[in-house]
């Protein structure tokens, strides 16, 4: 069971460091929360935190929660997958601790950035199928049809391969 979980982490980890890119959504009950931002990913580390830096709010951050519910959507034009988590974020100032941090890290870190650990609760990865190249014609042809037809993009398809319209 250890190494399936080993397994899942190092999966997870490799999808992140490719993409690299996500949105962050803060989903804190307070009244004062993060604004929804766009995050890169500093490092993610053995046991499958993901350490991310993002620009620092206005307010002062004592008046932040500490702890707090994130989504990050990590998504990269072009990529064949995205790939979308759930965790629990924890805004990091201690001094000792950014100390602790690796030296690439530290390196690529700015102190106007605030600095956060995200432990990963959940994680769902989903591949985009591959679109296939139309020539000239092809495309032609095919946005002519959509505006009579309307676009095979509102189609969805069950495992009995029926058609349902969304």
């Amino acid at each position: 069971m250890k190494t399936s979980t080993q397994n899942q982490i190092g999966f997870i980890t490799q999808k992140i460091q490719e993409l690299q890119t996500a949105i962050l959504h803060c989903h804190s009950n307070s009244l004062l929360k993060l604004p929804t931002s766009v995050i890169n990913t500093l490092f993610v580390d053995e046991v499958g935190c993901v350490w991310i830096a993002l620009n620092k709010p206005t307010q002062y951050l004592q008046e932040f929660d500490r702890s707090f519910h994130v989504a990050l959507n990590y998504y990269k034009k072009g990529s064949p997958f995205f790939l979308n988590t759930l965790g629990m974020a924890r805004v990091v100032i201690d001094p000792e601790e950014l100390n602790m941090l690796p030296d690439h890290v530290k390196l690529n870190y700015d102190s106007s950035k605030l600095l956060m650990c995200v432990r990963i609760l959940e994680a769902n990865y989903y591949e985009t199928p591959d679109k296939t190249e139309q020539n000239i014609f092809q495309k032609c042809k095919q946005t002519i049809a959509e505006l009579f037809y309307g676009s095979n993009e509102y189609y969805h398809f069950n495992m009995d391969e029926e058609k349902n319209y969304a």
